[in-house]
């Protein structure tokens, strides 16, 4: 019950966003699209490829997200955010992110179901994001009176630091990524994502991205060759 009031709270401040949308004269409003392929490898599946998709709606100083990501692996993403962005200085804003996501794992008939919420500060050169999130792991079939079939982990902690080399707002960028999160997957404290990625704005309202990641393998991490290698291409289309 508890997730639905949650998803269901999201969908609706989404919802309520794309609406007051249509009152440009009232509020500053934009958004970005992204589209992405993706190739990966670890020793479980050997080579597997997908796609992913990003939106964000920008009303006034707030941003809603909803990413989308599908694997040839059987596995597949959804998530909706929501982040009010406060200035605090010059060329530099605190934010609120609070997020719902779900990683469906078909070939084992499990899903996993996270809620977080966390505070971060963004500069120029830097992001660094802190809070906490729950993970649920439950499976597709179960009897809805069978609890011990649900794994809770109530309380983990969730942590970004993004270092941008030419700045966020410069024409193309370098910039590296320590964090136990993404738009589709979360990880337990000791399991980090290392990323490293560039972006170059080549038109007006286009931009190239690439980026290069090392997570960790298996599902519960039950891989002997700890991480596996992702590497993503896509396009940025400003509306």
């Amino acid at each position: 019950m508890v997730k639905k009031r949650l998803v269901l709270l999201l969908v609706c401040l989404f919802s309520a966003a794309c609406l007051n949308a249509q009152e440009a004269r009232k509020h500053a409003i934009s958004a970005d699209l992204a589209a992405q392929g993706l190739v990966g490898f670890n020793n479980t599946y050997i080579w597997y490829e997908g796609a992913d998709l990003k939106g964000v709606l920008h009303v006034d100083n707030n941003d809603f997200y909803l990413n989308l990501e599908a694997l040839t692996a059987n596995v597949y993403s959804a998530g909706l955010s929501v982040r009010p962005n406060i200035e605090l200085c010059r060329n530099g804003f605190g934010y609120i992110d609070v997020s719902l996501q779900s990683r469906f794992f078909v070939s084992y008939k499990v899903y996993e179901f996270v809620y977080s919420a966390s505070l971060g500060f963004k500069m120029r050169h830097f992001d660094v994001q802190l809070g906490l999130f729950t993970k649920i792991i439950d499976g597709f079939s179960r009897d809805w009176d069978a609890v011990e079939c649900t794994l809770t982990e109530p309380f983990n902690f969730l942590y970004k630091l993004r270092i941008s080399i030419m700045g966020f707002d410069n024409p193309w960028d370098i910039y590296l990524t320590g964090a136990n999160f993404n738009e589709f997957e979360y990880e337990r404290m000791w399991s980090p994502l290392f990323n490293l990625g560039g972006r170059w704005d080549f038109k007006e309202r286009w931009s190239a991205l690439a980026e290069g990641t090392l997570k960790p393998a298996g599902m519960f991490h039950g891989a002997v060759r700890f991480y596996e290698a992702v590497l993503r291409f896509g396009v940025v289309y400003k509306l």
